[in-house]
């Protein structure tokens, strides 16, 4: 693969960024946003099944804006779904987000939350993880080689590396990781109809209903048994002195168990993939150790794995030559910032090399993702012990993406290897 790639550009226009197959997609979605870089920036976004709302795609307007979260505010909009699907959240959770987590929350309540699990993951937290993450590393490095010459890199691996760790934490079973793997796949892949459940909005409540179930058993015995473990501290947690709300107990659990390994698979998948395609890159980091925080800060650059959030303007704004009002939504769209021209020298190019500090794959601000570190850790620690170990890899077959709008990555990488 050359090192300025260029993507497709069949006649976009500003909705298909609600287009699941299109977003599902590594060239018609970076092509969209190449178009919407240059032709439409602050784009107005109108569609039947979806409220209206602001694009945008530029990273200096989408740091600015992910910045100031007293001025654009994470609630009562967050994520993008459906019109319907809203209203049966709000009808069953009095919300239309249904969940109620870290992300859709606003201060002060969103400091107050954020502080019950800081603690564990803060650099210094996460640096005591390390020995556990390299002996992981090994073990599905391991399983590479017990699997023979050839495995679904995303499937067999990339999935299941960080969901084992983020059960660690949790304090949960291996006996868990299916069920949580498939519940998350089934949230996030709700568009994709290879792993969506059910064909409506009916499908997405009966996800919640389990995730709920599950987790409501888990609090039942943390509190009955504590342990020193991430699900003791929140089924036992106190906000303002007073036992944590149930629903936001419940969403807390949900987002830590989800996101905490989801986004960093995609990383790790996309990642793979993206080395393949740049052999010199991988040469690099084989033999240049010292890259592994950079390189892995590349990666989530590279693959961008949450694709957006949702503010709602407080005021009136001017933005690009665009009149925002005070409660219009704006989209912020992380692969398009990660890829701007304006921001990042020859974007399209993996730079293992690059400064790692650019990227807003993580988001910015107070809304920044607490488990940064700990998916850095991951990806580091990795390819760390593949790389040197790693003597071949092709793609045996074509990559598949996830079809999503929110939450993205590979969905399949079957690859033909060697080990040493």
């Amino acid at each position: 693969m050359t090192a300025t790639n260029t993507f497709q550009q069949p006649p976009f226009k500003p909705a298909d960024v609600l287009d699941a197959t299109i977003m599902g997609n590594e060239q018609t979605m970076y092509g969209l946003f190449d178009h919407l870089r240059a032709n439409d920036p602050v784009a107005w976004v109108e569609h039947p099944e979806y409220r209206p709302f602001w694009s945008l795609s530029r990273h200096d307007d989408i740091k600015n804006i992910g910045s100031r979260n007293d001025e654009f505010l994470s609630a009562p909009r967050t994520v993008l779904i459906p019109e319907a699907f809203e209203q049966a959240l709000t009808e069953k959770f009095g919300t239309p987000n249904g969940l109620d987590t870290l992300i859709h929350m606003d201060r002060p309540k969103h400091l107050k939350l954020r502080k019950v699990t800081r603690e564990w993951f803060l650099p210094r937290s996460i640096e005591s993880l390390t020995a556990e993450v390299q002996a992981l590393s090994k073990e599905f490095v391991d399983k590479m080689e017990d699997m023979g010459d050839e495995c679904d890199f995303v499937k067999d691996i990339s999935l299941r590396f960080p969901l084992r760790i983020i059960l660690s934490i949790l304090g949960l079973p291996r006996e868990a990781e299916d069920t949580m793997l498939t519940l998350t796949q089934e949230m996030f892949g709700g568009q994709d109809p290879s792993l969506q459940r059910g064909d409506n909005e009916l499908g997405g409540l009966a996800v919640l209903n389990d995730f709920n179930d599950f987790f409501t058993e888990v609090i039942a015995e943390r509190k009955k048994t504590p342990q020193d473990d991430l699900a003791t501290v929140l089924a036992n947690a106190q906000v303002d002195g007073e036992p944590m709300n149930v629903l936001d107990q419940m969403s807390y659990f949900i987002i830590t168990a989800s996101a905490g390994h989801d986004t960093t698979s995609a990383v790790i998948g996309g990642g793979m993939k993206a080395l393949l395609e740049h052999p010199e890159q991988m040469a690099l980091w084989r033999q240049r150790p010292d890259l592994d925080i950079n390189a892995s800060k590349e990666l989530m650059r590279w693959v961008s794995p949450v694709r957006h959030m949702v503010r709602t303007a407080t005021s009136d704004l001017e933005l690009r030559g665009k009149h925002i009002k005070a409660g219009d939504n704006i989209a912020l769209w992380y692969p398009a910032a990660n890829r701007d021209p304006e921001h990042f020298d020859q974007p399209n190019r993996l730079d293992l090399q690059r400064d790692p500090k650019q990227h807003i794959a993580f988001g910015y601000g107070s809304h920044m993702c607490l488990g940064q570190h700990l998916a850095t850790l991951e990806v580091s620690c990795f390819f760390r012990e593949l790389l040197p170990r790693l003597k071949d890899m092709k793609f045996k077959d074509d990559p598949e993406w996830i079809k999503a709008i929110f939450v993205g990555g590979l969905k399949s990488m079957p690859v033909k290897y060697q080990l040493s």
